[in-house]
């Protein structure tokens, strides 16, 4: 499984997480609705950001594209270490959800924001 690669930077705060519903309802034709779980899979998806310097959005996208060491260009999962609400920074695995969208801040500064699947 690949690595998020160690010379590009952590995420930057604040990022969200938005957990999956692992519930499905049924509505009846009388009386309370039926609820189930669905899975006990967790697929937690994570809104990131990174600034990164156009040295490191180069290191970026090639990693991002590289099928064999990388992302896979998103396809593929993983390690990323992050802060997801369970004691400290822990390593997850991830994969994109899509692509990335990035701003360029300044001639040398870019902006990386995407939705990570994380399990």
């Amino acid at each position: 499984m690949a690595s998020w690669p160690a010379t590009l930077p952590k995420p930057k705060f604040p990022y969200g997480i938005d957990p999956v519903d692992q519930t499905i309802r049924t509505d009846m034709e009388s009386g309370a609705a039926r609820t189930r779980r669905r899975t006990t899979a967790r697929n937690d998806r994570a809104s990131v950001s990174w600034i990164m310097t156009d040295d490191q959005m180069a290191t970026f996208r090639t990693w991002f594209d590289d099928a064999s060491t990388g992302a896979a260009g998103g396809a593929s999962w993983f390690s990323i270490d992050l802060p997801v609400g369970t004691t400290g920074i822990v390593t997850m695995e991830a994969r994109f959800v899509g692509t990335f969208k990035a701003s360029a801040l300044s001639l040398l500064n870019w902006d990386v924001s995407a939705t990570l699947e994380l399990r």
